[in-house]
């Protein structure tokens, strides 16, 4: 008898290629029993992932029934895009289960129903609608996934508008709870289920703005909506009155409907979007350091983010904190993934706020000059940078030791790949190498290193950027005298960045100030813009004009993992800023503004180079004391 994993073994009718790996390549959609299946994989993997559920379960697959009666489904651009991703997510468990296949093999499953899915949504261009909006939703995280990052940012400008006309940013009714429903109003669960596309959209723009105005189309004081309720209230269709982005309830919503500990209705999602928030504005503040007070005072704008960050971070309930027990329990509702991203997110935004500390490694625009006073709060700032992106490594390790699906979110890879960078940056040029406990540091560092280049090797099975970030993060080991599972010290080193090195190469642009301003000084060279930008043959380029430098001379505790514990903090603790200005270090053709990793892009960058902090005669001591 036909078991379901073998009805699923081809959902696309595929034929064997010669190496006997199935691409899935039919253009139809398969018969209903494989729609099913892969549906089954959408909803289980990808439905949860950062504010994807915007999909209602039940309601969705009683329509497809009708649909597959009626024989219309092949006109859905929706489920062509649901299946597709589906289909990415069942090729991933059959090849970890069954038959492994290469990651590109994994990448193109359901690419042509992607491809059908792009062609109706375009066809119907003029048609907007909610269905229509959630298809352009799939299909930007799908362009992401596939390094196709033009496509991404002409789809969330296209996402915008649709909100726009749609008016999703405004409750449908005042009558949240919907004791007033009638034949011509929407039910419940489509008004909650509208909220959520809504919020999906704001994450979308707000990724895709990475901090600057000029690319956000959505203003948060628009968003007149309440967040989403947890999964089980949305999926049994009870209504919930939780609040607002502020954390004010409704303002038409009596008093007392309003309960005490509302808060305790919303999703993971929800906290993840009220984190974008405050991300948003510390990007903001980063890319104007010359407009903001020194960040050693009190009262500064340093000091309240941080504080904002650490309260945020604090107040999460139990059940949302990357604790052993809740592990297992998300992971039982499919919702592992979603709380990995939400504690990685909180460090990686983090590392972005502590990175004054660090101008060298991220080429910061009118960084902070601190003078020696400060010297004890710029070590503080270092250190920081450094527990948090340790606890990055340290998340990303335990989700993935549950699955490559719990680490498919299209923000990760980057977020990984900066870990690595930052840890490489604390013990290649801020630790002193004569102190003490430099050998414990690097010896207990390693593992989190390693872990962080085995987790993008399972992430290239999902994300195509992870395979290049992947190859050069175990380059950058090796050449440190640490492969990815074994130590073997390398004397006379010379640390690389394949990856970032030679980005933009041909790209004249003189140092300071621009003559004019535009979003590309700053941002990472591999945010969306920037990347969109690079594929434009005929794009302005105002950085090549000549310009006048800006004079500014004036102006968390990391989470359990192998390897850490109270001592080792006690040691890194210890660590001093040494050796002559950072300048140094920086390699002159790299002129960028070095941003947060936001969504990482691109591939085929297998140049290599300096990174922008390293001088050689500072690495040779790590390999030194691993040996």
């Amino acid at each position: 008898m036909q078991t379901e994993t073998d009805i699923a073994s081809d959902p696309g009718h595929s034929d064997r290629q010669p190496d006997g790996n199935s691409t899935l390549p039919c253009k139809e959609l398969p018969d209903p029993k494989r729609i099913r299946v892969l549906l089954a994989h959408y909803f289980q993997h990808f439905h949860t992932l950062r504010c994807f559920a915007f999909i209602h379960k039940t309601s969705f697959l009683q329509k497809l029934d009708d649909d597959l009666a009626a024989r219309a489904h092949n006109k859905s651009s929706l489920l062509h895009m649901m299946c597709s991703i589906g289909a990415q997510f069942y090729a991933l468990e059959y090849s970890e289960t069954v038959e492994q296949f290469p990651p590109k093999t994994i990448l193109a499953a359901g690419s042509q129903w992607a491809a059908t899915a792009r062609s109706l949504l375009l066809g119907s261009f003029d048609q907007i609608s909610v269905e229509n909006l959630m298809t352009a939703q799939l299909l930007y995280d799908y362009s992401l996934r596939m390094a196709n990052y033009t496509q991404a940012f002409m789809l969330s400008a296209l996402m915008t508008r649709m909100t726009h006309a749609l008016q999703i940013n405004l409750e449908y009714t005042d009558d949240i709870l919907g004791h007033h429903v009638d034949s011509n109003s929407l039910s419940v669960t489509a008004r909650e289920s509208r909220r959520r596309l809504m919020w999906s959209c704001y994450i979308t723009d707000a990724q895709c703005g990475s901090g600057v105005d000029q690319l956000m189309l959505l203003e948060d004081k628009d968003i007149k909506i309440q967040l989403p309720c947890d999964e089980q209230n949305f999926l049994q269709e009870r209504p919930c009155i939780t609040r607002m982005l502020s954390g004010s309830p409704l303002p038409f919503v009596p008093v007392d409907l309003v309960s005490a500990n509302s808060t305790n209705t919303i999703s993971i999602a929800a906290y993840f979007i009220q984190h974008i928030e405050i991300r948003k504005r510390v990007l903001k503040y980063i890319k104007h350091l010359d407009q903001a007070s020194l960040p050693w005072l009190p009262d500064s704008e340093f000091h309240l983010f941080d504080d904002e960050l650490q309260t945020w971070h604090s107040s999460l309930p139990a059940e949302i904190q990357f604790t052993p027990s809740v592990i297992y329990l998300r992971k039982e509702s499919n919702e592992l993934g979603a709380l990995a991203l939400l504690h990685c997110a909180y460090y990686q935004t983090m590392c972005d706020l502590y990175r004054l500390g660090a101008p060298a490694l991220y080429k910061l625009r009118s960084a902070f000059y601190f003078p020696p006073e400060q010297d004890q709060f710029l070590r503080h700032l270092q250190l920081s940078l450094f527990k948090a992106a340790r606890s990055i490594a340290a998340i990303i390790a335990d989700a993935a030791r549950h699955g490559p699906a719990m680490v498919a979110d299209t923000w990760l890879p980057s977020i990984t790949y900066d870990s690595n960078r930052i840890m490489l940056y604390y013990l290649t040029i801020i630790f002193n190498p004569s102190d003490q406990g430099t050998k414990h540091l690097v010896i207990n560092t390693i593992p989190y290193l390693q872990s962080n280049v085995q987790a993008l090797k399972m992430m290239s099975a999902t994300n195509a950027v992870a395979e290049d970030m992947y190859h050069a993060s175990h380059s950058m080991l090796e050449k440190l005298g640490v492969a990815s599972d074994s130590i073997s010290p390398q004397p006379q080193l010379v640390l690389d960045d394949p990856y970032l090195a030679n980005f933009g190469a041909g790209r004249d642009s003189t140092p300071g100030t621009p003559s004019q301003t535009a979003p590309d000084y700053v941002l990472n060279p591999l945010s969306i813009f920037r990347m969109a930008r690079s594929d434009i043959p005929e794009r302005h380029a105002p950085e090549k004009t000549h310009n006048t430098p800006i004079d500014t001379g004036s102006s968390s505790a990391a989470l359990a993992a192998p390897g850490h514990n109270d001592q080792q903090d006690s040691n890194i603790d210890q660590g001093q800023a040494f050796g002559p200005n950072l300048d140094m270090f920086i390699t002159p053709n790299l002129i960028w503004d070095w941003q947060p990793m936001e969504t990482a892009v691109g591939s085929g960058m297998n140049s290599e180079g300096l990174l922008p902090w390293v001088d050689t005669s500072y690495t040779s001591y790590v390999g030194d004391f691993i040996s």
